[in-house]
């Protein structure tokens, strides 16, 4: 897994202050830094390359974010690693 491509795809998304609120804006960018990701790596995406991508992009702009947010970390490496098998799994 490429996971500097991966990061890069998420940094829209991490970008903003309040990545972690699930307002729908927020939301809006998850979902688009997923396709992005999964239009340029495919699909699966494991959590632990979710995870790992979003500690990396979280560390270029607020380093603490990933230790402060670690359970909204591992929730949207899940529901990354989940979208991605949805996807994988309902392809024709």
């Amino acid at each position: 897994m490429d996971i500097e491509q991966l990061t890069a795809s998420l940094k829209p998304w991490l970008a903003t202050d309040t990545w972690h609120t699930g307002h729908a804006l927020d939301e809006q960018r998850f979902h688009k830094a997923l396709k992005s990701a999964f239009d340029k790596l495919g699909t699966p995406i494991s959590f632990e390359n979710f995870r790992e991508a979003i500690v990396l992009g979280l560390g270029e702009y607020r380093e603490k974010d990933a230790k402060t947010f670690e359970n909204d970390v591992e929730s949207y490496a899940q529901l990354g690693e989940d979208i991605s098998y949805y996807i994988e799994n309902s392809a024709e």
